[in-house]
């Protein structure tokens, strides 16, 4: 988990507030599963120096600007242009978080749902009865009240490695190396993207150049790759989350065509499934986002509070109606 830096967009701005606020959540309530020793986030060239410095203004609280000789533990070529160290970025076992939060909530698991029936003012899903649906969606396809996200996978791979070298923090440049515990270390990066993935290759030349690039930061003793782990991250076309109700995509372009060449309808006239709302779209910064998106769908469903444009499901739907458009559909 750890900041964006070097950038004064509207992303970077939300995904430092979405940090402050996840590392916040984790610390009060599973802090025995926050692994929190501070990232240092190397920068790459003088460009990003200058950069960085425009707009230290947008960063998170509790970081400091270390120069080359400031640092240790990294290898001198790759840290000659310093970087920046948040205090408070950190690992998450996510696997405990999700045990923790499950504790008396009944789950079931391996139901198959082909369709989802709105009678009587709740859902029936075999015996199952539910008032909303809230749909949290990783990599699958299979919805299609979700075609309108666009959404697409952004795959990358950890590397679990066993070493006696010893890591105070976590460092991230072009990839991630995480701090040190029992004598390993995990390396990981978000590299490879949509249009170049192929489930059949087995991406040993991605591997190796994680590893080249990880060897490169530190001066390891001792490296050995103990497991592998390949994920692949439902995200958005724009990188923000998706949040909000399920528009009927179909029957709102039915009933206003002319979203398609660009005319504007308020999104309280668009039709929408019952109850039904998405959670969606984290990408590659779900540990860091999930928690200030859970937040606000909650904060929308029980109070009422608006969901900004920048994340609700209207923004996704106007660009699938264009490309609708576009495609003469």
């Amino acid at each position: 988990m750890s900041p964006k830096i070097c950038s004064g967009s509207l992303y970077t701005a939300f995904i430092n507030e979405a940090f402050e606020f996840s590392i916040k959540f984790y610390k009060d309530n599973f802090s025995e599963f926050l692994e929190q020793k501070g990232i240092l986030r190397l920068l790459k060239n003088e460009n990003e120096i200058l950069k960085c410095k425009q707009y230290e203004k947008n960063l998170p609280k509790n970081f400091k600007y270390l120069k080359q000789n400031q640092i240790s533990f990294v290898k001198q070529d790759e840290c000659k242009f310093g970087g920046y160290f948040f205090k408070d970025g950190a690992t998450i076992d996510s696997k405990g978080v999700i045990t923790e939060m499950l504790k008396d909530i009944k789950v079931v698991e391996g139901l198959h749902v082909e369709h989802l029936n709105f009678i009587d003012n709740s859902y029936t899903i075999g015996n199952i009865k539910a008032k909303g649906i809230i749909l949290c969606v990783g990599n699958s396809k299979e919805f299609e009240q979700l075609e309108f996200c666009l959404l697409k996978n952004i795959y990358g791979h950890r590397l679990d490695i066993k070493t006696s070298t010893t890591l105070p923090f976590h460092l991230h440049k072009s990839c991630s190396i995480s701090a040190s515990k029992d004598k390993m270390v995990h390396v990981g990066a978000t590299h490879i993207p949509n249009y170049k993935y192929d489930d059949s290759k087995s991406y040993e030349e991605t591997i190796k150049e994680m590893i080249t690039l990880a060897k490169s930061y530190v001066d390891f003793d001792g490296f050995e790759v103990d497991k592998i782990h390949f994920g692949a991250r439902n995200s958005t076309l724009d990188f923000f989350p998706v949040v909000g109700k399920a528009i009927k995509a179909k029957e709102t372009l039915e009933k206003y065509p002319y979203i398609r060449n660009g005319s504007l309808v308020p999104k309280e006239k668009y039709e929408y499934h019952p109850n039904m709302f998405i959670l969606s779209g984290l990408g590659a910064r779900g540990y860091v986002l999930a928690p200030k998106i859970a937040e606000i769908l909650a904060q929308n469903i029980c109070n009422n509070i608006p969901i900004s444009k920048k994340l609700d499901t209207q923004r996704l739907f106007v660009k699938f109606s264009k490309k609708q458009y576009i495609k003469g559909t």
